[in-house]
């Protein structure tokens, strides 16, 4: 018996795999295709991303891979900048966007996968039955070629096999369209024999709004490719634009890349969708990435919000699977991650209108529209109220992580205490402040105390940058109640921490 079986072995499953066998579970994982995927979709992780990967322990592998990017901007045919778009990130200890390839990220998830001894990853398995049962899930899956069956028991399972999911349909689970008009855009990779060579026009992240041919640039796809995207035009052929010859017409007119500057690496069609799951648990089974919901990727979110639902599902999963909490906690998972989910789609719907429009006089309506606009777009990462969090001010907000000197080094905080529950505090807690009641949930949810200051104070951790102390005096709280997935759960003065340690145990359900 398994601890969770998970269908799909994209970025999104590799990340939950890592995550739970990084915990102790037994994790079995199943995945159709017979080995990685090695094909480039998603281009771009932002800096709580990033994070997440520091606390599965493979952003040191990963950093020399991407290109951290600083501009993202949309500019009309002659070039002119109408808008640019701020990630909005707060300050996650790392870059606030990244491209990457995503070979090379799939890559450096397996090979830390394949380090645990209590995950393991069963290629070329197709999932044919689901089957659920009071206290746990059957999962049968055909190997390919011999088309002998096998089948695994697990006490959860997590839907993460993509858009098209057989888990979700399995499961009865609807999906609801969010009423984006499909558009489809020829997508091509290119491999460059020079990886530094200049390209202005593509800039570092581009999307040129040219209503006789809208296109988009990623001038780096991590470290040695670009990625350039056109949308097909009415009455164009898919089959005549995925050609070889017609990709590198296209690359040389707009772009002036010619044959000779690389390979092509990948050209294919993509038709974007705006899909959400309307539940995202039934039961014993779970969704996550893809399987719960797809957007356009004119905001660079749909790796990342499958990210998110790993760092928002895995905490709650391993609460409930050492019997520290009830399944109950579960149900927030989809109450959390949904509207967050939601909020991007649509706002990547809205980018995508805009930067699809061919009638000439609309477009130019909408250039002076967005030319006219003083502020930028950004990605809000708040966490919706009513949520697990407390209510109090900066709840839900996704905190900042800094650096500490502590035991002759400096090192980023995550580092330091690790992936669990922490309390962050401007001065020492009295002992007599936590009571036995208090100190059950400090032990059940294994929260870290951690008293960080500017002063060089026996115990505690010094603030090298100042970032908590200019975090403390700009809210004006005291303490920090930090979850695993780095959302505050709630904040305040020192003597609030009595009745915010009852109030967790209370929304965590623990037992």
């Amino acid at each position: 018996m398994y601890d969770v079986v998970i269908v799909g072995y994209g970025p999104v499953g590799q990340a939950l795999a890592l995550a739970l066998g990084r915990r102790g579970h037994r994790v079995a994982v199943l995945e159709r295709h017979p080995g990685l995927y090695g094909r480039a979709r998603a281009g771009h992780i932002d800096g709580e991303i990033m994070r997440l990967f520091q606390g599965l322990g493979v952003a040191e592998d990963l950093e020399p891979l991407l290109s951290p990017v600083h501009n993202y901007e949309l500019v009309d045919a002659d070039w002119r900048v109408l808008r640019r778009i701020d990630a909005g990130a707060p300050a996650t200890g790392w870059q606030n966007d990244y491209l990457f390839y995503q070979p090379d990220l799939e890559d450096v998830l397996h090979k830390a996968v394949e380090e645990l001894p209590s995950v393991r990853v069963h290629q070329s398995r197709e999932v044919t039955a689901i089957t659920q049962h009071p206290d746990h899930v059957e999962v049968t899956a055909r190997e390919s070629p011999s088309g002998a069956t096998e089948t695994f028991s697990a006490r959860y399972l997590v839907g993460a096999d993509g858009a098209r999911s057989f888990v979700r349909g399995a499961a009865a689970i609807t999906s609801s369209d969010l009423g984006l008009a499909p558009t489809s855009y020829l997508v091509i990779d290119i491999k460059h024999r020079d990886p530094g060579v200049s390209i202005p026009r593509m800039g570092e992240l581009r999307q040129v709004l040219d209503p006789t041919r809208p296109r988009h640039a990623s001038r780096w796809n991590g470290s040695e490719h670009s990625r350039t995207e056109f949308m097909i035009l009415p009455g164009e052929s898919f089959e005549e634009l995925e050609s070889t010859d017609r990709c590198w017409q296209l690359l040389e007119r707009y772009w002036g890349v010619s044959r000779d500057s690389g390979e092509l690496v990948r050209h294919a069609v993509y038709t974007f969708e705006t899909t959400l799951a309307d539940h995202w648990r039934r039961d014993r089974i779970l969704l996550a990435g893809d399987a719960a919901h797809v957007m356009p990727p004119f905001l660079g979110q749909g790796l990342c919000s499958g990210l998110r639902d790993v760092a928002n599902l895995t905490w709650r999963l391993d609460l409930v699977l050492r019997q520290r909490a009830k399944p109950e906690l579960l149900d927030d998972y989809q109450t959390e991650r949904h509207p967050h989910a939601q909020r991007l789609i649509q706002a990547s719907a809205q980018i995508a209108e805009q930067c699809t429009i061919l009638d000439p006089e609309a477009a130019l309506a909408r250039n002076t529209e967005l030319a006219a606009e003083q502020q930028p777009h950004s990605v809000e990462r708040n966490l919706l109220s009513g949520t697990l969090a407390a209510a109090t001010p900066n709840a839900g907000e996704l905190f900042i992580q800094g650096r500490v000197h502590h035991g002759g080094r400096n090192t980023r905080l995550d580092d330091l205490l690790g992936n669990g529950w922490r309390i962050l505090t401007r001065h020492p807690i009295p002992d007599e402040l936590i009571d036995p009641s208090g100190r059950a949930v400090l032990d059940a949810l294994d929260i870290t105390l951690a008293h960080v200051t500017r002063g060089r104070v026996p115990g505690a951790l010094l603030d090298i940058d100042a970032t908590y102390d200019q975090w403390f005096t700009h809210t004006g709280n005291e303490i920090a109640i930090e979850r695993p997935d780095h959302y505050l759960y709630g904040a305040g003065q020192t003597t609030d921490l009595p009745a915010l340690l009852t109030n967790l145990a209370r929304q965590t359900h623990c037992s």
